[in-house]
């Protein structure tokens, strides 16, 4: 069987549980704590070299970052009941990857500058500029929602699945305004009704963001005594 390296406030971890658990892909779980810096040990390392979580093992291959995880996942494991996520049509892909691509090169990105300090007591609310870059990065989103429903079709696909996990956590740090990102607000709403978030997303998005919040708290008090 499989293995998947991933701590449960991880969004891309939280992104291929929910790719697995929709694709009806087993693994067995192997708990890394990233603030221990587990994901460095030697062995890790060696399967691993750019020393992040998520990983996927599956006999002697390993693999890293969430996005390419899932759509190995997709191109290995999908029977045709599972195409809505990842349809065949070329444009359609070729939006899905665009949003992917969203995700790993600006959103995700914009989470993690928030963490590094926070977790290194550096940060104990988000700067102003940190929040401009959440508010664009919001505003992206809500342009990409003007005419599908989903971000980048009429139903879900793995686009929705990996910027949902992400967007979890940062509205929990700088919540939806939804006056002024209506669509964004109701996609949001929507993916947070599905069961997987209810069994596999919400629980880590909850850890996550309460963890954050914690040491935000922490490092304020520490720089006031």
């Amino acid at each position: 069987m499989a293995k998947l390296y991933k701590k449960d406030a991880s969004p891309p971890a939280r992104t291929v549980m929910i790719a697995s658990y929709l694709l009806g892909v087993p693994y067995e779980p192997q708990e890394l704590n990233p603030l221990l810096r587990e994901q460095d040990t030697p062995e890790m390392f060696k399967k691993n070299p750019m020393k992040t979580i998520p990983l996927w093992e599956e006999d002697n291959f390993y693999l890293a970052d969430s996005h390419a995880i899932i759509l190995y996942l997709f191109d290995k494991y999908a029977k045709p009941e599972h195409e809505y996520l990842y349809p065949r049509d070329k444009r359609i892909r070729a939006t899905i990857n665009q949003r992917l691509f969203f995700d790993c090169g600006i959103l995700f990105p914009r989470l993690r500058s928030i963490m590094g300090p926070t977790y290194t007591g550096k940060l104990s609310k988000l700067s102003n500029s940190m929040i401009r870059n959440l508010e664009s990065a919001y505003e992206t989103l809500e342009k990409y929602l003007e005419n599908t429903i989903y971000l980048a079709d009429n139903v879900m696909t793995l686009a929705d699945i990996s910027i949902f996990t992400t967007m979890s956590t940062l509205n929990g740090l700088h919540p939806i305004n939804s006056n002024r990102y209506p669509k964004l607000k109701r996609w949001f709403n929507v993916m947070c009704a599905e069961n997987f978030s209810h069994e596999i997303n919400e629980p880590g998005a909850k850890e996550h963001v309460e963890g954050l919040l914690a040491f935000m708290k922490n490092n304020y008090n520490k720089s006031k005594l």
